[in-house]
């Protein structure tokens, strides 16, 4: 799958989560499920928008790898595959509301082995490709559309670590890789402060260089789209109270 098309399915999937919105706003405006509910009460002076929280998360991601080998013996040789597969983790950040809107941060950590198998090489060698884990720590900003609704953008900067195996390598060896990372989301209250969302992100990571036995380099450059369902708390409470002492 090309960036372009990446690029392409988070804009369809932000269209839907604008749709979902409109939709459940509509209805609500036109008395199908009667008027929306108030935030539950305030705690500490915070709406049920504000403070720290704390969840899992767990999804559907596609990680596209373009690999390319070069050697000093032999041409160029350039592969691309992807793996669909099951992503879960945790998450937690911390939100502030002014007004309608709902700003903070968002960070999560996402279980890995994600692999791509590349069955390569000029020389009779073979490689494999695979995430072993990453996260990210995003910024957050969203507008409600209802009192208990949250439509938001998030974009911020993700960390993986990308290794890659087999003889080609000469055993394995792990990079640090580093990327951009946006997306959206649709996010509900559900009782007390508790919560749950569905949000669309979309990972482009720097590209990575692994050294080939007998010279030369496997190169990888590797994004991911995830579309992912998250449930958790958000306290009464942020970490600033721990250094404000409130």
């Amino acid at each position: 799958m090309s960036k372009i098309s990446s690029i392409a399915k988070a804009a369809v999937a932000a269209a839907g989560l604008f749709a979902i919105s409109f939709t459940l706003d509509t209805a609500q405006a036109g008395g199908d499920f009667g008027a929306a509910p108030p935030p539950p009460p305030m705690a500490a002076g915070r709406t049920i928008w504000e403070g720290f929280h704390f969840g899992g998360h767990a999804g559907w991601g596609d990680f596209d790898y373009g690999v390319g080998q070069t050697r000093a013996s032999s041409p160029f040789v350039a592969i691309n595959d992807d793996e669909d597969t099951f992503v879960g983790g945790f998450l937690y950040g911390s939100s502030w509301q002014f007004g309608n809107w709902v700003l903070g941060t968002d960070s999560s950590y996402n279980f890995g082995d994600t692999g791509s198998g590349l069955s390569t090489v000029a020389n009779g060698r073979s490689a494999s490709v695979e995430v072993n884990w990453s996260s990210e720590t995003r910024a957050r900003a969203g507008i409600l559309v209802q009192p208990n609704t949250l439509i938001y953008g998030t974009v911020g900067i993700a960390f993986a670590d990308l290794e890659a195996s087999g003889t080609l390598i000469g055993g394995s060896d792990d990079k640090n890789a580093f990327g951009v990372v946006f997306g959206g989301g649709i996010e509900t209250t559900l009782s007390n402060r508790w919560f749950a969302r569905v949000e669309y992100l979309y990972t482009d990571y720097d590209d990575e260089s692994f050294r080939q036995v007998g010279g030369g380099s496997l190169d990888v450059d590797l994004d991911s789209s995830v579309i992912r369902g998250a449930i958790g708390y958000r306290f009464d409470w942020s970490p600033m109270d721990l250094l404000t002492g409130r």
